[in-house]
């Protein structure tokens, strides 16, 4: 009963993870441990299929020996990250269950303990030796596998997005059409400069002005700045710094798919549906804007 009730919330975390992958990504880089792009998306990928597997094999009662010892190792890397985190502030969430949960590392800490306790207490006795015997067990665990694979793929994650291929990772057109219900935005026959921003972001309130500078351009796509952030913050953002061009609010989960692993402010030359060149953390000047427009 015990390694089944860890078991559920392993795989009910990899669940969540695989929801938005890219979101998860930007967790694990909070953390500042890793900042290689590939091993980032490896490193999350790969945790998405342990919770899967160790998950599983815990709730079916697969051969316990070898499950609960590493889930045990698997909850003491977590209890030193979080750690980590906790010493330097490096982020206020854990990141333990993606973006749906929000817990800070010092909760984090505890429950991780906690579990870590339940754990022990479904340590395999002499009697509970026959229940890890079964043929279909293996092949739940091997589902299980295969399943940590396919859905962040199911939920809309591109390969080429998650391995950073490409000046439109984390922009492509399967996420553009995100786009589609935003008031004069008419992706399949016009150009724009989408930024997206957040109204905290000191990178993206420096910008504003050179962002006026390309929008008083008639002859440049129309520059549209995109934000997760409440009306109330895109009102004071909007009241502050005065920009010329609209600001207008978006889904949290439709922004970080936009996002990916990129740097705010992003933004993103598209022509008639296609993001044909993509700045992070700058302003690309008129020059640049041209030139790839007439390339």
């Amino acid at each position: 009963m015990f390694a089944g009730i860890i078991g559920l919330i392993l795989i009910a975390a990899a669940v969540l993870k695989s929801y938005n992958i890219q979101l998860f990504i930007r967790e694990i880089m909070a953390y500042q441990i890793i900042t290689n792009h590939l091993m980032l998306t490896l490193g999350a990928w790969g945790l998405i299929i342990i919770e899967f597997v160790l998950g599983t094999s815990l709730l079916v009662y697969y051969r316990p020996k070898i499950a609960i010892p590493l889930t045990g190792f698997l909850f003491a890397v977590f209890l030193g990250a979080v750690t980590y985190a906790l010493i330097t502030g490096v982020t206020e969430n854990c990141g333990c269950f993606g973006s749906w949960v929000k817990r800070s590392p010092r909760g984090a800490i505890i429950e991780d303990l906690v579990m870590v306790a339940v754990l022990a207490l479904s340590w395999p006795r002499r009697t509970q030796s026959a229940n890890s015997v079964s043929r279909i067990k293996p092949f739940i665990v091997l589902a299980a596998f295969v399943a940590g694979i396919v859905l962040p793929l199911s939920f809309g994650a591109p390969v080429k997005e998650l391995a950073g291929i490409g000046e439109g990772a984390g922009s492509s057109k399967e996420n553009l059409f995100r786009l589609n219900n935003l008031a004069g935005v008419d992706l399949k026959n016009g150009s724009f400069l989408f930024v997206l921003i957040s109204t905290d972001c000191s990178h993206c309130r420096d910008s504003v002005e050179e962002f006026n500078r390309i929008a008083r351009k008639t002859d440049l796509p129309k520059v549209i700045a995109l934000c997760s952030d409440s009306e109330d913050q895109r009102a004071s953002f909007i009241k502050d710094l005065k920009p010329i061009f609209p600001v207008m609010g978006i889904q949290e989960d439709d922004f970080y798919k936009l996002l990916g692993t990129g740097l705010t402010p992003r933004s993103m030359l598209v022509v008639k549906q296609h993001v044909i060149k993509m700045w992070d953390e700058e302003v690309p000047s008129v020059e640049a804007i041209n030139g790839v427009l007439l390339k």
